[in-house]
């Protein structure tokens, strides 16, 4: 199929407090996805009301998205347009100029 965009599978997902995910995509980047907003839906009323529920969260076995269970998913595609970015794969160069780079732009020079 020409034209459709394909996201990065997900090889790990951790529930974090406050309704977020913290998942870890093949490519090397990990993003902080807020579930609030699909909270809201009443397809995800019982990720709403049961804390036990939402902790339960696991990656698919092919990477395309998140499971609670048999009846709650959600897709590789909003993971990865909706979560903010919390780690990328180091660059080719070298880890430390990344981490160069992030604390010179927190300097007072």
């Amino acid at each position: 199929m020409k034209g459709k965009e394909t996201y990065p599978l997900i090889s790990e997902v951790v529930a974090k407090p406050g309704k977020r995910l913290l998942v870890r995509f093949r490519n090397g980047v990990t993003k902080l996805y807020d579930c609030k907003r699909i909270l809201a839906l009443p397809a995800f009323e019982s990720l709403r009301s049961d804390d036990a529920l939402f902790r339960n969260a696991r990656a698919d076995k092919h990477g395309y998205g998140v499971i609670w269970n048999d009846e709650l998913d959600l897709a590789e595609s909003e993971l990865w347009l909706g979560g903010r970015v919390v780690r990328e794969k180091a660059p080719a160069y070298g880890r430390r100029a990344g981490k160069r780079a992030s604390s010179d732009s927190h300097s007072s020079k």
